[in-house]
């Protein structure tokens, strides 16, 4: 939300399904429109990673020179008066740099991990993100990973700063299962394995399938799974397979003001990914109390501390995922203690958005001042 006098546009892509504009929570957005007809844009918001939608697909290629004019123009228009540049996608932020240039303001640019980990598994991604970082005054990472990345392994000379994403508590605490799980309509009695992400590879969302298929095997385990993406129709083929069928269950997008409720049902959050920045999804399940099974990956394993926090295994290992998913349903003082952990870590590490907040206006100051 915007601060009282403070006037903030958003500018993003278009994607088919989404308004032009809309006003979100105080904030103008504001969607420049790149390719006709409108069905066929590509190149926005697919959870893979900019460089390999680009690898995969010769109509976005031909949409990147389209794309990167659209932004150009809905940008510059935007920028009129402004003091500041935020950009929150690597093609944006090259965007940004030339406005910027072009306005006489600041830019600085969030790197996130889909941008990034994308971006190191080519040479024309790294020198991309070298090219980029080298044109805007401040660099904000999610994680101390991805900072330490940026500045060893692509030799960012630019000032990179760790800002830790935050948690709306208010929305995301310790609830009554029951009263979740009667709102939810859900069986009371059920074990409930939670899922809540994009479907697509790097999440690892197989592996929780498979998991459920061996050792996790109870007819009261039931798995629910929120999120859609491009591997949505693979993953229900594989769940339809042997112990899994007509246990897990696909539930499609779920509006933001219920995530909470389910968080508040499950017995256990899964994220298994084989990649990550600094996951909201852990987050919200800390600050709910609901106990975490995590691969231990990028900026995860600066959230999760293995039995403590939550239990960690390593990625890709089903019998690992399997033996952590069971403890954590079998033993009811592990799990009772991880609830109690979560939202204490939370506190502890001060990951709420009003620190964010101050943190961010901060960089934004140092950024002007320059």
């Amino acid at each position: 939300m915007a601060e009282p006098g403070v006037s903030v546009v958003v500018v993003a892509p278009h994607a088919p399904g989404l308004a032009n504009s809309e006003t979100i929570d105080g904030l103008e957005i504001r969607r420049v429109r790149y390719f006709w007809p409108a069905r066929l844009q590509r190149l926005a918001y697919q959870h893979e990673g900019l460089f390999e939608t680009l690898r995969g697909s010769w109509l976005a290629l031909i949409q990147l020179p389209c794309l990167l004019l659209a932004l150009m123009l809905g940008v510059f228009r935007a920028t009129r008066g402004a003091t500041i540049i935020h950009a929150q996608w690597i093609p944006t932020a090259a965007i940004a740099s030339i406005v910027g240039m072009l306005r006489g303001i600041s830019v600085v640019v969030s790197v996130r991990g889909a941008d990034l980990n994308s971006a190191r598994k080519s040479r024309f991604g790294r020198w991309a993100m070298r090219a980029v970082t080298a044109r805007v005054s401040h660099v904000v990472t999610v994680s101390d990973e991805f900072r330490d990345l940026l500045l060893t392994e692509l030799g960012c000379r630019k000032p990179v700063v760790a800002l830790y994403n935050g948690v709306d508590t208010v929305q995301f605490h310790p609830r009554d299962r029951t009263v979740c799980r009667r709102e939810l309509g859900l069986p009371p009695a059920s074990q409930i394995v939670l899922y809540v992400g994009s479907l697509i590879e790097r999440k690892g969302v197989a592996c929780l399938i498979e998991a459920l298929s061996g050792g996790v095997s109870a007819e009261s385990v039931e798995a629910y799974l929120v999120g859609e993406g491009s591997q949505r129709g693979r993953l229900e083929e594989l769940a339809a397979r042997g112990e899994t069928r007509d246990r897990v269950h696909f539930l499609g997008g779920v509006a933001r003001d219920r995530v909470h409720l389910w968080m508040g049902a499950a017995n256990v959050l899964v994220l298994p990914s084989y990649s990550e920045g600094r996951p909201n999804v852990v987050l919200e399940a800390l600050a709910s109390g609901t106990p975490v099974v995590a691969s231990a990956v990028n900026g995860t394993t600066e959230l999760i501390r293995d039995g403590e926090d939550g239990l960690l295994f390593r990625p890709g290992d089903v019998a690992g995922l399997r033996a952590s998913i069971a403890r954590v349903l079998a033993e009811p003082e592990l799990a009772t203690k991880l609830a109690i952990r979560g939202p204490q870590r939370i506190a502890n590490l001060g990951l709420d958005w009003s620190d964010h907040g101050r943190r961010l206006l901060a960089i934004y100051r140092e950024a002007m001042s320059n």
